[in-house]
């Protein structure tokens, strides 16, 4: 009975303690959680930062990669002010893809609703070093021809926002023509006598890919007792494409970027590359000059590079083309493809693949080589950081 009333006593502190250690862990509880929340927290900024740089580091890479397959654009193609535009630009990256590799589903900081991204292309004006001041008139072009232009990249991730910036330099890649003053193949001409129609000199001469010796219908048809073929001729000429099918979609491109890439015949032949999708074009003194130049078309000084990828072209009057013609013959014509009548000359080179020729008029010379017009195709190489100009930008 006396253990039985010792039990049933109420004094003493036992149940204090145990209240005060109660409370004691549940501080302790409250405390833990509260650092785990913060550092939780914590853990989801870094993320959100990281997700944003990443991603602003993705942008910056594909408009680096645009530069380097279209080049620094040029006066009357520069790139937009900002990209994305509405409607979309090829000078910017492409939504779309840069959606596909940052999608909510597979990672969920980037909610379309919550991100946002944009890239500048800016002339380098102020050198290697990037200065904001200059930038909003800075040219949207390469204005100072020294192949290198500022590109910075901002991306907004759930209300996260990071900026880099770097000079990116543009390489050119050469493309290579074989140096005929005309390789086709055939070549005619309608005169009949001591005149000479095509100056080859200083080339590696006319390259036809029949095998008949002059005089011969359908192969060489000029008469080679008159002078009318200066500098010598090749039988069977076995390069059936003068370059690859990448090197043209390049020339292709870069000529897309300069505003010179055209569905069918344009009015304006005159362009560093101008490339013309199909069609039967046909150009005489009507045609408008280049900048700077009494007549059509482009100078001796700069050359350009005409391509008629699918169908024919006709020079006619007194117009002079300075640069080299290229015609794919993607219609794998056997007839005549190039035709110049007149006092029409090319300045340059003549080159077309497959069986199709070249047709020379009769009123004097049609075709004299010039090896600049050779130097001087090119397409874009490669476009990469210049070293030492990466930095992110801070505020």
């Amino acid at each position: 009975m006396q253990l039985i009333r010792t039990v049933q006593r109420e004094e003493g502190n036992v149940l204090v303690i145990a209240v005060m250690m109660l409370m004691l862990m549940l501080a302790i509880g409250l405390s833990t959680l509260a650092t785990v929340d913060t550092q939780t927290d914590v853990s989801k900024k870094e993320r959100e930062r990281e997700s944003t740089f990443n991603l602003t580091e993705a942008v910056l890479n594909a408009q680096t990669f645009v530069l380097g397959r279209l080049g620094t654009g040029n006066l009357a193609t520069p790139f937009p002010p900002q990209c994305p535009v509405t409607p979309a630009s090829q000078l910017c990256p492409d939504p779309q893809k840069i959606a596909n590799s940052y999608d909510a589903g597979s990672q969920p900081d980037f909610d379309p609703a919550k991100t946002a991204w944009t890239t500048i292309v800016r002339d380098n004006a102020g050198g290697t070093f990037y200065d904001p001041a200059i930038e909003p008139t800075a040219a949207r072009y390469d204005q100072n021809g020294d192949r290198q232009m500022w590109v910075k990249s901002t991306a907004v991730v759930r209300g996260k926002t990071r900026s880099i910036v770097a000079l990116i330099k543009v390489e050119d890649r050469p493309i290579v023509f074989p140096q005929y003053a005309l390789s086709a193949g055939s070549f005619s001409t309608t005169n009949k006598g001591n005149k000479t129609i095509v100056d080859a000199s200083g080339s590696l001469g006319v390259g036809v890919r029949c095998t008949q010796p002059p005089p011969s219908t359908g192969c060489l048809d000029y008469s080679p007792t008159k002078g009318q073929l200066v500098g010598g001729y090749t039988l069977g000429y076995s390069i059936d494409t003068a370059i690859s099918a990448d090197d043209l979609q390049g020339l292709e491109d870069y000529a897309r970027a300069s505003g010179t890439y055209y569905d069918s015949c344009p009015s304006n032949p005159n362009g560093a590359v101008v490339y013309i999708k199909s069609g039967n074009c046909e150009f005489n003194n009507s045609a408008p000059a280049a900048p700077g130049q009494s007549k059509c078309c482009n100078s001796a000084e700069k050359p350009g590079l005409l391509i008629v990828a699918n169908g024919t072209l006709k020079l006619l009057g007194s117009i002079t083309y300075h640069g080299l013609i290229y015609m794919p013959n993607q219609q794998n014509s056997a007839g005549t493809v190039v035709t110049t009548g007149g006092t029409a000359l090319i300045s340059g080179g003549v080159t077309i693949d497959g069986p199709g020729g070249l047709a020379a008029g009769s009123s004097g010379l049609n075709l004299k080589f010039n090896p600049r017009a050779f130097e001087q195709p090119h397409t874009i190489g490669t476009a990469g950081v210049v070293q030492n100009t990466w930095r992110e930008i801070i505020g």
